[in-house]
């Protein structure tokens, strides 16, 4: 599975995320990044009231070739001695393609996202 649901502490539905093998923790793990979607998961009728007034991004229902729209643009950093970085991306049928403003290695690539591990904390 390429992407997942997210549910606040209180269960209701907050969004969907995928790891990003750009954007790695000094370990080399992919992070995960969390989308607010105006996407409903079947039987749900209302998300979390903490992604009311955020931005949403579409997306297509599907977990194994999940495609997010339109683009994800992500900042973080520039504080202290951690350096800016910039991951800004088009998620398409489970492929992830890195524009050439990423601050990381896999800039101006496209690549498989990542599946989940079987067990994950």
């Amino acid at each position: 599975m390429k992407a997942k649901i997210v549910n606040d502490s209180e269960g209701r539905f907050y969004g969907v995320k995928f790891l990003c093998p750009g954007c790695t923790w000094s370990d080399g793990t992919p992070m995960g990044c969390v989308l607010p979607v105006s996407w409903l998961p079947p039987g749900v009728t209302e998300e979390s009231p903490h992604v009311t007034g955020k931005p949403h991004w579409g997306f297509n229902g599907d977990f194994e070739q999940p495609t997010f729209t339109p683009s994800v643009n992500s900042w973080w950093g520039g504080d202290h001695d951690i350096p800016m970085h910039r991951c800004h991306t088009f998620i398409t049928d489970g492929r992830i393609q890195f524009l050439g403003d990423c601050t990381h290695a896999l800039a101006n690539q496209t690549v498989e996202l990542p599946e989940f591990p079987e067990i994950e904390d």
